[in-house]
């Protein structure tokens, strides 16, 4: 697909109400009555439509179909949550792309089935030990922050007097490997994107690489740290043979530099 064509399909997309931005757009009219019908009009046709939390689905996209020259890209979202806002993959889905959604939320599992069947989802969380079960907690008002990570729940409940977890789950724990035999032929995705609240290392660390090897991971990460040190995902995929080439203030993406155009 060229560039032409991506343009045109969101701005088509939009118009149609298949984007989520819609419902956000319809909220913003609400909001301002007042102003001028005319003061920002329609999407322009050079817009681009993303539907990540800061536009990592439109480098994944062109990473994907530009530099890897992967016309019909295959992924696997570990952490998907919902299945179009602040998604890593929804613009691929979009775009005629399927793969394997991982996500332990029963509510977003069945919002993911719902809303995108082409793709597989799978109830459960990624494990990074033999468990085959953890705690899952789930955290007051905001699902999207659900995590299996007790640390990370110890940071959210930082300078709170009020418990910020709402529930305690056990949910299944899986291997990324196995996962990526059953629901993926045993061929590796072409993208993974991890977005697992404080345990994304250690599930890209539990990939068997010398088997699966994406062509593009993205993970919840900066490849830099403030101290102006690498972080340890970054410093773990170069070792690795991947290189770091966009991201976001929360996600960082990663090339395997051997199949670079």
């Amino acid at each position: 697909m060229d560039r032409r064509k991506f343009l045109t399909g969101a701005v088509a997309g939009a118009a149609a109400g298949v984007a989520a931005g819609v419902a956000g757009r319809v909220g913003w009219e609400k909001r301002n009555k007042a102003d001028k019908a005319d003061e920002r009009g329609p999407i322009p046709e050079y817009a681009r439509l993303s539907f990540s939390q800061q536009g990592e689905d439109i480098v994944l996209f062109h990473a994907l179909r530009d530099v890897m020259k992967i016309e019909n890209a295959t992924y696997m979202d570990v952490g998907a949550a919902h299945p179009r806002k602040s998604n890593n993959t929804y613009l691929l889905h979009w775009n005629g792309c399927h793969g394997v959604l991982v996500e332990p939320n029963p509510m977003f599992a069945k919002m993911c089935r719902d809303e995108r069947p082409k793709d597989i989802v799978v109830e459960a969380g990624i494990g990074v030990t033999e468990t085959t079960e953890a705690d899952y907690y789930e955290i007051k008002g905001n699902p999207m922050l659900n995590t299996f990570s007790p640390d990370q729940v110890k940071e959210l409940q930082k300078g709170k007097t009020e418990d910020v977890v709402e529930k305690v789950r056990k949910m299944p724990l899986l291997n990324i490997n196995k996962v990526i035999e059953q629901h993926l032929g045993g061929k590796s995705p072409d993208l993974l994107s991890t977005d697992v609240e404080g345990l994304d290392y250690d599930i890209i660390k539990t990939l068997d690489l010398s088997r699966f090897r994406p062509a593009v991971i993205c993970a919840e990460d900066v490849a830099v740290q403030t101290s102006g040190e690498p972080s340890r995902i970054a410093t773990y995929l170069a070792a690795n043979g991947y290189i770091s080439r966009g991201g976001s203030m929360v996600n960082a993406v990663y090339l395997d530099s051997k199949r670079m155009s």
